[in-house]
């Protein structure tokens, strides 16, 4: 069977690219979008290698005009878009570090970054429709789960944008991170709202992976518990899979993560979530993500932060 083509953020390593092999497995072309080019180049190979179909091009989706390049780049390659995953992610530990666009790295990253590209894309896919879109959270965003991380905490998002959180002041990676994933849920919830329930051209989704050790998440811990992350845990969890469904290694995670634009039985499904802890069967995401009032400002703010044009986005 012939498909379009997925494009997969951070698709190079951890989850992103178990995603992506699984995919190309599938009969699906694959493009891997991230900064690090040379580990994108080794990611296609070993793609490629297995008998996939696979090409790469940079993305530094803490830049604006990054993703406005990309989005030239995939016009320009006529790139017959029908699936887009929105996977790549990153959680600082000393901050805030500031994009070259002047907004705290997490969220740059994590949640504005997607915001403009998904729009910037969004024509395209609705040509090579019907498409899929799938948006990657995280299960951290809600206090109801014990994760062991902070409970989100925004207040306005110009100061979230500044600090990554809710104040001046010390910066908490890790709750800047939180915030991040709860601003990924509200951004597809209302991009759902925005397509319209009547139109399953373009299904939106998102995907909480569990915890995932061997991730990219830990490129900026310090030495040592980046080599208990990248080395030591990835056994431990593929041992607590069996046990918990929160744990997880990252192709497990990075195959669930694909069964989202692979599943015919999702075609007609949008606007839902799809967490570890139920491996990976819809349930309802935390009560504050339901919060459209507060995915209306966050949009309304996110197309004012990334200069979003009408004649760049459909929903603008």
């Amino acid at each position: 069977m012939d498909h379009g083509t997925v494009l997969v953020t951070g698709g190079n390593s951890g989850i992103g690219f178990e995603c992506a092999r699984a995919l190309a497995r599938n009969g699906w072309p694959v493009v891997i979008a991230s900064r690090d080019r040379r580990v994108s180049a080794t990611a296609v190979e070993r793609i490629t290698r297995e008998g996939g179909t696979a090409t790469e091009i940079g993305l530094d989706l803490g830049s604006t005009e990054s993703v406005r390049r990309f989005a030239a780049e995939i016009a320009a390659q006529d790139v017959p878009l029908q699936a887009l995953v929105c996977n790549a992610g990153l959680q600082m530990t000393a901050g805030p570090r500031l994009s070259s666009d002047g907004f705290e790295l997490t969220f740059a990253v994590n949640h504005l970054g997607h915001f403009l590209l998904t729009n910037l894309l969004l024509t395209r896919l609705r040509a090579h429709a019907p498409s899929r879109i799938v948006i990657v959270a995280s299960g951290v965003h809600d206090p109801a789960m014990r994760t062991g991380m902070p409970r989100p905490a925004v207040t306005d998002f110009a100061t979230l944008a500044a600090t990554g959180g809710p104040r001046m002041g010390e910066f908490a990676g890790r709750l800047a991170y939180v915030n991040s994933k709860l601003c990924n849920l509200w951004f597809m919830y209302e991009l759902v709202r925005r397509l319209g329930s009547e139109d399953d051209r373009i299904t939106v989704n998102g995907f909480d992976p569990g915890l995932v050790p061997g991730s990219g998440l830990a490129r900026d811990y310090p030495t040592a518990l980046r080599f208990v992350w990248n080395r030591i845990l990835p056994g431990v969890a593929r041992a607590l899979t069996l046990v918990t469904p929160k744990i997880n290694p990252a192709d497990k995670s990075g195959a669930a993560l694909a069964r989202l634009v692979l599943d015919p039985s999702l075609a007609h499904v949008s606007g839902k979530y799809f967490p570890s802890h139920t491996r990976w069967q819809e349930a309802k995401s935390s009560d504050a993500s339901y919060d459209a009032e507060r995915a209306r400002t966050l949009w309304d703010e996110s197309v004012r932060m990334t200069g979003l044009t009408p004649q760049e986005s459909p929903l603008v």
